[in-house]
């Protein structure tokens, strides 16, 4: 298998996938984002989450979320109304490439080259998304963060990494990096 060419055949299944879903997800909900995220775990597929301003408020009152614990809520993922939006929808052709690429690949093969592979991918597809606007251009940008996450998170502050490379400078890029675990060698905003 040619890996360069698998790998570029996912990213654009990724990001064909979560941009229909983001997209998705802002026409039906008019609603204000400042939380876009890829999101991969155990499973071994990736899905969407995403927060909004409107949404944070209300689950903050559904959930009974102190003022103390909204700084960490505001990031969470796993627990926006959002998360796993539009999968069933878009995500189809992901599934069906990922299962082909686990194919003969030992579980050891699977959660290390493959993973990582994976994540690398994903993080490509949401720089690539954000190339096209989807996110916002200029000011608008910058209200907004994007992050190609693993749920639970790595504790060798990849995420933090991943997250200085898909933003522009921005106090809630500021904010959302102090959510994440620290790496050892630390980008620095640009």
């Amino acid at each position: 298998m040619n890996i360069k060419k698998s790998n570029e055949e996912l990213i654009e299944a990724l990001a064909e996938a979560a941009g229909a879903a983001f997209a998705s997800l802002k026409e039906n909900t008019k609603e204000h984002f400042y939380f876009y995220v890829f999101v991969f775990d155990e499973g071994l597929h990736p899905y969407i989450s995403a927060w909004s301003y409107e949404a944070l408020e209300k689950s903050m009152i559904e959930q009974q979320i102190t003022d103390d614990e909204k700084s960490w809520w505001k990031w969470d993922s796993a627990d926006s109304p959002y998360a796993v939006y539009g999968y069933e929808e878009f995500f189809g052709k992901v599934d069906e490439l990922l299962d082909k690429r686990a194919g003969g690949l030992s579980d050891d093969e699977l959660y290390g080259g493959e993973w990582e592979a994976r994540i690398d991918c994903m993080e490509e597809a949401m720089k690539r998304l954000d190339a096209s606007g989807l996110f916002g251009t200029g000011k608008e940008r910058e209200c907004v963060v994007i992050n190609a996450e693993q749920a639970p998170p790595d504790d060798d502050g990849a995420e933090y990494n991943r997250a200085l490379r898909l933003n522009p400078p921005s106090s809630l890029l500021s904010e959302y990096l102090e959510t994440c675990e620290n790496p050892e060698n630390p980008q620095t905003l640009p």
